[in-house]
């Protein structure tokens, strides 16, 4: 049975240790022998340089959540969060908080699903909550998306540099939090419909709202032979009106991108506005919520997810693509830098 199968140790306490502990007694004596070199990092510096300043809403630094208070929701693997984590996280599978109900209109967030998740977790709409993963990647945004749009009322706080950035208590093994009930009041005005999508076909980023595809250029091009394209899909393409800024472009390793290069990004080189509504979609519902959150952390007013997402919108029956067009001709592809991945930080190193 694979760690991801197995079941959870109610038995296993959680360790009175640290990360600085236990990456010192991984790199042993090594560690020792490169005091004093230029290019050592020590967890302490990592941490430090995780911290987050200026009007950014989310994301903080390990050095300015407080672990004392708030709950720390592990959106990394089952392996990972067994073998080490956060002092008391609870582990909270992105794959979790997918669920998806289908309406007329198209599909939407499973209001109820989702809010039983929670509430298995001992979340209330109360609870102060950190959300964590190996980086600031879409599945932790994936998590914070849907505790706001259950309404969440405590505060909701991203680690920026991941797991690998957090410099204080860490657990191994598992723990069964006490259920509670989740009182969901959904923020309707946080997601949208095929439906609401289709009626504004012909007006995104003109006279209407900014629509954002989160793919990347090849999938959004519909680029032939590509791998990037999904084989599950009926049609390739974009949305009609969509642009494309690949949403990988928000993070730099583990951490999120610097503010003002992103907010230059998204108002400036594509040309969206802060004040009117701006709806964003990828393949699934995971991906885009990373643009969603960042948009959201710099300011925007009125961002929103359309949930169901390209696989959705490929797929509809045959005689209904007049309505649910699919387009390649006309495209705007904002370009991007980015990486998701450890960006070289992260532990004891020495260049020099």
């Amino acid at each position: 049975m694979s760690d991801d199968d197995s079941p959870a140790d109610s038995s296993a306490t959680d360790r009175a240790l640290t990360r600085r502990s236990l990456l010192t007694a991984a790199a042993g004596a090594g560690v020792a022998s490169a005091a004093g070199c230029a290019g050592v990092s020590t967890p302490a510096d990592v941490a430090e340089a995780a911290s987050v300043s200026g009007n950014v809403a989310y994301f903080r630094g390990p050095e300015q959540v407080r672990p004392e208070s708030e709950v720390f929701l592990d959106a990394r693997s089952r392996s990972q969060y067994r073998s080490e984590h956060v002092y008391g996280a609870r582990h909270t599978p992105v794959d979790d908080l997918t669920s998806q109900t289908e309406t007329d209109a198209g599909l939407l967030p499973d209001t109820d699903a989702l809010a039983n998740r929670l509430g298995a977790l001992g979340v209330t709409r109360d609870t102060d909550v950190v959300v964590y993963g190996s980086s600031v990647g879409s599945r932790v945004s994936r998590v914070v998306f849907v505790l706001e749009y259950l309404g969440h009322e405590g505060k909701v706080s991203i680690l920026n540099g991941g797991y690998e950035a957090w410099n204080g208590r860490v657990g191994v093994g598992s723990r069964s939090p006490a259920a509670t009930t989740y009182e969901a009041s959904p923020r309707e005005e946080l997601v949208v419909t095929r439906d609401w999508v289709a009626d504004r076909v012909g007006s995104f980023n003109a006279d209407g709202p900014g629509l954002v595809d989160v793919r990347s250029p090849e999938a959004y091009l519909g680029a032939r032979r590509s791998e990037e394209l999904v084989a599950a899909n009926d049609r390739h393409g974009h949305i009609p009106g969509a642009i494309d800024v690949h949403w990988i472009g928000n993070v730099e390793g583990r951490m999120l991108g610097d503010p003002g290069t992103l907010a230059g990004l998204y108002f400036n080189n594509a040309g969206l506005s802060q004040s009117n509504r701006i709806a964003v979609y990828g393949q699934g519902n995971i991906n885009p919520t990373h643009t969603w959150l960042v948009l959201q952390s710099l300011g925007a007013e009125d961002v929103c997810l359309y949930d169901g997402g390209f696989a959705e919108w490929a797929d509809v029956p045959a005689n209904s693509r007049g309505r649910y067009p699919v387009e390649t001709k006309t495209t705007t592809v904002v370009e991007t830098s980015g990486s998701l991945g450890d960006g070289g930080g992260g532990g004891f190193s020495c260049t020099g």
